[in-house]
């Protein structure tokens, strides 16, 4: 395994050791590794082809018109499946899977990003086809 030197302010490394021991990682390498995988994985799905699927966790103001994500679920025929639920009084939680081919995907994730009143995007995707 190579070795790789890292440098970092004080501050960042402290808040990484303190996150890293909370999930329970056993070494500082084991935690930079896990974080470079999800950075390769986030990497590699902008450039990924072909079919693969997501799963989107949409954090939204409960207030916001929920129809603009029912209008997608019409104009996109890759999402599979909407699940709703209420956070608390503010906030609402859209689970949304989706399959199909990657460029789309990517275009359907790029419009819940500009719906008004959308707080937090994230999500889980398949780069397989890279």
């Amino acid at each position: 395994m190579t070795i790789v030197s890292l440098s970092l302010k004080e501050e960042m490394l402290r808040r990484f050791d303190t996150a890293a021991k909370a999930k329970g990682y056993g070494t500082r390498s084991e935690a930079f590794r896990e974080a470079l995988r999800d950075f390769l994985s986030a990497a590699e799905w902008r450039l990924a082809r072909g079919t693969n699927a997501v799963v989107l966790a949409i954090l939204y103001e409960k207030d916001m018109p929920r129809g603009d994500l029912t209008i997608l679920q019409h104009r996109y025929a890759e999402i599979r499946t909407m699940l709703h639920t209420h956070v608390d009084e503010v906030n609402c939680l859209e689970v949304v899977v989706a399959r199909g081919e990657s460029a789309r995907l990517r275009e359907l994730i790029d419009r819940v990003r500009k719906i008004k009143g959308v707080k937090e995007l994230k999500f889980f995707s398949t780069a397989s086809n890279v």
